[in-house]
């Protein structure tokens, strides 16, 4: 017959078998949430799932995320710079005579430039003298090395002096332009008009008609850039010509307007 303890031993094992988490105790495996095991990670996209449910250390806390600077503020546009001081009374400008017809240099001015005829049939309603003038596109300040006299479209343009038409044609900027040879190193120039009435070589008197006032070109307004020019050693100038322009005709129209 077998010791009492034997046949004890069945029942016991049943006993523990029995007993609530005697099954894991008795395979000798841990469970989760038992104490001194570390939280599993919880993650609302799932990331990480692939990863061991029970790490044998604590993760890292994942790092906040970078914090983007905030766009800059855009500053506000450049101040206009300062108008120049200094206001030229001339200023180098191209040989637009020569770009026509190759006639050499040309000579240089011996002299004063005699009276000039006003350039209008009927006075100009505003003027916008030579001076400086600031241009938004190459934001800076540029010389206006003419007058503009504004008046109605059509308005006669007259010649300032007596002199040789050297050219008339559309050139970028002044629009239709007639440009005059007075001698001695002088010119006019006559730009923006809507027609011109005389040709190159022809011969023209003080006051004549020499075309009308347009829009032609870069202009905003119907108005006549006139320009008056010198010859100088160095090259060809500008000069301001509002100190030798005449009074203008009082009352309407003068003796060759062209208006119709």
């Amino acid at each position: 017959m077998a010791p009492d303890s034997l046949r004890r031993a069945p029942a016991l094992l049943l006993l523990l078998l029995l007993l609530p988490g005697g099954t894991a105790a008795a395979a000798g495996t841990d469970r989760p949430g038992a104490p001194g095991e570390p939280p599993i990670p919880d993650s609302a996209t799932g990331a990480g799932a692939e990863a061991p449910p029970w790490p044998n250390v604590l993760l890292p806390p994942a790092p906040s995320p970078e914090r983007v600077a905030p766009a800059p503020i855009p500053t506000p546009a450049a101040t206009r710079p300062e108008r120049p001081a200094l206001l030229p009374r001339e200023v180098p400008v191209g040989d637009l005579a020569l770009q026509a017809r190759a006639s050499g240099a040309g000579e240089a001015a011996a002299g004063p430039l005699a009276p000039l005829h006003y350039p209008l049939a009927v006075a100009a309603s505003e003027q916008d003298p030579w001076g400086w003038r600031f241009s938004q596109a190459r934001g800076a300040w540029r010389l206006h090395t003419g007058v503009d006299l504004i008046a109605p479209e059509g308005t006669a343009v007259l010649a300032v002096q007596a002199g040789r038409v050297q050219r008339v044609d559309a050139i970028s900027g002044y629009g239709l332009t007639v440009l005059i040879d007075h001698g001695g190193g002088w010119s006019s120039l006559y730009a923006h008009l809507r027609q011109a009435s005389v040709a190159e070589g022809d011969s023209v008197g003080a006051g004549q008609p020499i075309g009308e006032v347009g829009q032609s070109g870069n202009a905003s307004t119907p108005h006549l850039h006139l320009e008056v020019r010198q010859r100088q050693p160095l090259g060809l100038v500008a000069v301001d010509p509002t100190p030798l322009l005449p009074a203008p005709p009082a009352g309407g129209a003068i003796a060759g307007d062209l208006r119709p």
